[in-house]
């Protein structure tokens, strides 16, 4: 039976999903993933685009300005105002960090039958030349620490083929909130949820068909 294949931050919200709402968001990540319709899949990517290109311009503003000008163009129900609040969390964010963007390459994690496509959605470099490696959050329930912690753990054991060196960062966009891994994190733990979490996650999907 071929993996079951979705990307690390799909993961993540699944982890941060709780018991109650794992079986249906894994039905809506299933539903997604298999859809012919690229905009059902490709919601938020103008606006991590734009995040991306906000990284390495003179005017961040205006390019997240123009991702939010064109979703009041062409409006898609929810569009324009999830990326008015992503641009409100995120540019202050990006201005405060001072970086600037690095390029990312992929990766691939796996855990049984799921493996993980991992690509930080941005790459950055700071102004004392620690560079960091970004998954980005852009839904509505705030990240938490614990879920956050499931997602870094995914990217420090890849950043040696995405971005070599780099801290892993897990931003929550809409609050301009990015996590990082305590030290004091037991990793060995760790690294059991995230196995248990991931055949739970295969068994769910397959209930889900």
């Amino acid at each position: 039976m071929e993996p079951i294949s979705v990307t690390a931050l799909s993961f993540t919200e699944y982890v941060m999903s709780g018991q109650r709402g794992r079986i249906s968001i894994v039905s809506d990540q299933r539903r997604i993933y298999l859809s012919p319709d690229q905009w059902v899949a490709g919601f938020y990517n103008p606006m991590r685009d734009a995040m991306r290109r906000a990284a390495n311009s003179p005017d961040p503003a205006a390019e997240l300005e123009a991702a939010v000008a064109a979703a009041h163009r062409l409006p898609r129900p929810g569009q324009p105002r999830a990326f008015e609040e992503l641009r409100e969390g995120f540019l202050p964010w990006l201005k405060a960090t001072r970086a600037t963007g690095v390029p990312t390459a992929a990766a691939r994690w796996q855990a049984g039958e799921l493996a993980l496509r991992v690509r930080p959605h941005l790459g950055l470099r700071m102004p004392d030349g620690e560079r960091a490696a970004v998954l980005v959050y852009v839904k509505e329930p705030p990240m938490t620490q614990e879920a956050a912690n499931v997602g870094l753990r995914i990217l420090q054991q890849t950043t040696a083929d995405t971005l070599p060196g780099a801290t892993p960062l897990l931003l929550d966009a809409r609050r301009g909130r990015a996590f990082r891994m305590s030290r004091r994190t037991n990793l060995a733990k760790l690294d059991a949820l995230i196995a248990a979490e991931a055949a739970g996650y295969v068994v769910h999907w397959r209930m889900s068909a």
